[in-house]
């Protein structure tokens, strides 16, 4: 080791420190905010569905189903909505499902570790460094403050690797070890579907083919308790093959085996480039991958056998593997492989020189305190447009993402606590030395929390603006209800899977489908974009157009009125 895990003469953080910082991590920019564009539009759009028709079988985007994702997350969206709808708006108790899913990982990643890691000298700080470097992946980030099916997917693969974890280092354990396994595997395939189910299968083939101690009857017989447990989850595949074969087949062969194969993929997109994860992994696993590396170096002739460094090696070099070879790729593809990279990471961490670990603390607290800074200073540049700020030119440079001119209505008192606290808590990380590894591992996580949830609470609404579309939907309602047919129906004419489910949510109705040639309601809201030509059919005018602000998608919406004869 060349750096001190810890040392009795430097301070580390307390656990309290810890779990505050965590939390402060997970609420942020979690609440506040409509459903994004994206994954969360129309994931939304099926909870709305569950939640309004109390079905729970098929997932329905408005009013379509929509067979990409199995509902394990739609499910638990659906309870906070019954359970907190009345106290927030819906979207936003739905999105504290992710911190429901988020915290079942850390735990698991905690007990995963601590089991893992019991035999190494400070096991428990290499598991609070393990923690860390999980949560402090620049890829998760984003994912786990999102309303989003790969968070529960990233609690299923931690729970199945800590299954995995006490069938190698507490095999007399072997009950609880299968269970946890099949559990997690069974949550792996109800939030995104086989490939991680897959992911886990290969792996416990190749450590039961190199790893002797796994050649038991324990071994088999945990296996057997592992499928035991993975039988409750399939009764939602067997109830879909059971009520609609068609939507089964949808999702599992299409969804499934054609993603990975290939031959859905020209209609179902996400077409997986060459060496597109070779470019990714560096950056959205950053720190955990470069340290896993250093590890898989520098530990493989001494530890290639122990479980701290078999497991998690097995698992990423199987994942990354099948994804190389998967004819789809998405970045969120790699969260079900951070949890193996950090627990990599973390063990090469005390192998550090301590004049690394020195400039690369100070540099990340110059850096994270810089970001922290500049959102302070922009929030209050927008707050107070009128006024003559001596680094006004900050909010200006920011222009091109945020509306300058866009004033959010109502108090940012809360707002402003969460960003103080997470300030304070920052603050508090700079008496602790930067020479040792728990300490980096804490000061990652604080700097990580400062920049995401300080951007996340102060300029919440802002972005808010420009990535959601209640505005655009309250603009238009303006010019339908402004029509000689305001009483009539709009249709619905090109939306797609985020607008269409944005239309039922925030104008309480579905929009039938039709085209120009159609009689059967007098206004047409439309998706099109900004080089479209405005005139479809001589019969139809444009009464409103519009964008959500800054949208750089080109995309514009518009509502037409059939002419009157």
């Amino acid at each position: 080791m060349r750096n001190a895990i810890i040392n009795r003469k430097t301070e580390v953080p307390r656990p309290r420190e810890w779990l505050g910082i965590i939390v402060l991590f997970l609420v942020a920019g979690i609440v506040g905010h409509e459903p994004w564009r994206g994954d969360e539009t129309y994931g939304f759009g099926i909870i709305y569905h569950f939640y309004t028709t109390g079905t729970w079988l098929v997932p329905t985007n408005a009013g379509v189903p929509f067979m990409e994702k199995p509902p394990l997350y739609y499910w638990t969206a659906v309870w906070f909505c019954r359970l907190l709808g009345g106290w927030l708006p819906l979207h936003d108790a739905a999105r504290l499902s992710s911190v429901m899913y988020m915290l079942i990982t850390t735990r698991f990643m905690w007990k995963l570790s601590r089991l893992l890691f019991a035999s190494l000298t400070h096991g428990e700080a290499l598991a609070w460094m393990a923690v860390a470097l999980l949560l402090g992946s620049l890829g998760l980030i984003r994912y786990a403050h999102e309303l989003s099916t790969d968070v529960a997917l990233l609690t299923g693969a931690t729970v199945t690797l800590y299954g995995m974890a006490i069938l190698l280092c507490a095999p007399e354990r072997w009950r609880s070890g299968g269970a946890w396994t099949g559990v997690g595997l069974g949550a792996a395939l109800l939030a995104k579907g086989f490939l991680v189910p897959a992911l886990f299968g290969i792996s416990a083939l190749l450590l039961w083919a190199v790893v002797p101690a796994l050649h038991t009857r324990r071994t088999a017989k945990a296996a057997g308790v592992a499928a035991i447990a993975l039988l409750p989850f399939l009764l939602w595949p067997l109830a879909l093959y059971l009520r609609a074969p068609e939507l089964f087949m949808q999702w599992f062969w299409e969804n499934n085996v054609g993603r990975f194969l290939g031959f859905s993929v020209s209609y179902l997109g996400a077409r997986n480039e060459p060496l597109y994860f070779f470019r990714i992994i560096p950056w959205f696993a950053f720190p955990a991958f470069p340290l896993a590396c250093i590890t898989v170096v520098k530990r493989w002739r001494t530890a290639r056998y122990e479980g701290a460094y078999a497991l998690p090696l097995a698992v990423a070099a199987v994942g990354t593997a099948l994804l190389l070879i998967s004819a789809s790729g998405r970045s969120h593809y790699l969260l079900p492989l951070l949890p193996a990279f950090a627990l990599l990471g973390a063990q090469s961490l005390p192998l550090l020189p301590r004049a690394f670990l020195i400039g690369w603390n100070w540099a990340v607290r110059v850096l994270c305190s810089a970001i922290g800074a500049a959102v302070w200073l922009l929030w209050w540049n927008l707050m107070h447009p009128a006024a003559e700020h001596p680094l006004a030119w900050l909010a200006h440079l920011t222009g091109k993402w945020l509306p300058l001119a866009y004033m959010p209505p109502g108090s940012q008192r809360w707002s402003c606590l969460l960003a103080g606290a997470i300030a304070a808590g920052w603050l508090a990380s700079f008496r602790l030395k930067t020479t040792s590894a728990l300490n980096t591992a804490y000061i990652w996580l604080a700097g990580a929390t400062l920049a995401w949830g300080s951007a996340y609470t102060l300029l919440l609404p802002w972005l808010d603006a420009t990535k959601g579309y209640r505005l655009v939907f309250t603009d238009m309602m303006q010019a339908a209800n402004a029509s000689a047919d305001a009483k009539g129906c709009i249709a619905a004419y090109n939306l797609d899977e985020s607008v269409a489910p944005m239309f039922q949510y925030f104008l309480g109705r579905l929009a039938p489908e039709q085209d120009f040639s159609g009689h059967a309601c007098p206004l047409i809201f439309a998706k099109t974009y900004r080089d479209t030509p405005e005139v479809f059919d001589p019969r139809w005018r444009l009464i409103w157009k519009g964008s959500r602000l800054l949208d750089e998608k080109n995309e514009q919406l518009r509502l037409y009125e059939r002419v009157r004869e």
